[in-house]
């Protein structure tokens, strides 16, 4: 290329031009163009008139327009663009501001309670409630009778190996279940189950699980975030440690 003054023309390639790759040694491809275009972006300004002379498709007519026209057609698919990114992260900023509103209403609904049953009659409520659980089920590791939504599995049950792996990691499995799972966990209600997320209760040892449970396929999903999720399970473990061990005992002692 030659970058004298005046001498906006590639040097060496003065007749025509070929989108074959330069088999000629008198042509140059489209490559070269945008290339030469790129280390010389003032080119344009010097050159103003060709610009009405270019014509590019519309995106989604077909028809030819001057590259100004789809230049200010590209600027506002950007602005557009930018716009919606914005949109998106102010509403992931709302429902984060929610789901922490409920956490804390939580929280504060937990710091009330003053026994086993206490625990799970809040829990049941604010999960089916505010967090849009359609079924709510808590499996606790021991013994003892169950309640509603209450359900205890026994340290000797095989059945315990399908939680293994959540156990381990130690972090919340949102997506569909296995047949065996959902049946496990949810019981006869299992069926209308279509989603679940499963959120590992640990409290200095393995306590249980907590489900929840959605008749919508897309409500617990695979790859969505569990930060909060994770929390929630923090705040039901705190709450349930209190008044494990004394229940139970009461529990096994009444059966």
């Amino acid at each position: 290329m030659d970058d004298r003054p005046g001498r906006n023309s590639i040097q060496g390639y003065t007749h025509s031009m070929s989108t074959q790759g330069g088999q000629d040694g008198n042509s140059i491809s489209a490559e070269q163009v945008a290339a030469w275009l790129q280390q010389h972006p003032d080119f344009f300004r010097e050159h103003e008139d060709l610009l009405d002379c270019l014509s590019i498709p519309h995106p989604h007519t077909g028809d030819a327009v001057s590259l100004l026209e789809r230049l200010v057609q590209r600027q506002r698919n950007r602005y557009q663009e930018l716009e919606q990114r914005q949109h998106d992260m102010l509403r992931a900023a709302r429902d984060s501001e929610h789901v922490i509103n409920r956490l804390h209403n939580m929280a504060l609904e937990l710091m009330t309670c003053d026994s086993l049953d206490d625990v799970v009659a809040t829990c049941n409520s604010l999960l089916r409630g505010d967090f849009k659980a359609d079924s709510v089920v808590l499996r606790l590791i021991g013994h003892g009778k169950p309640r509603d939504g209450l359900h205890f599995i026994s340290p000797e049950d095989k059945a315990l190996k399908q939680l293994a792996a959540l156990f381990r990691k130690r972090q919340p499995v949102c997506g569909r279940l296995r047949p065996r799972q959902q049946m496990f966990l949810f019981g006869e209600e299992g069926v209308a189950i279509k989603s679940a997320v499963l959120i590992p209760l640990y409290e200095a040892r393995e306590i249980g699980v907590l489900a929840l449970g959605s008749e919508n396929e897309g409500r617990f999903y695979p790859g969505m975030g569990t930060l909060f999720i994770g929390q929630l399970g923090d705040l039901v473990a705190r709450a349930l440690v209190r008044y494990l061990d004394t229940p139970l005992q009461t529990a096994e002692s009444g059966s």
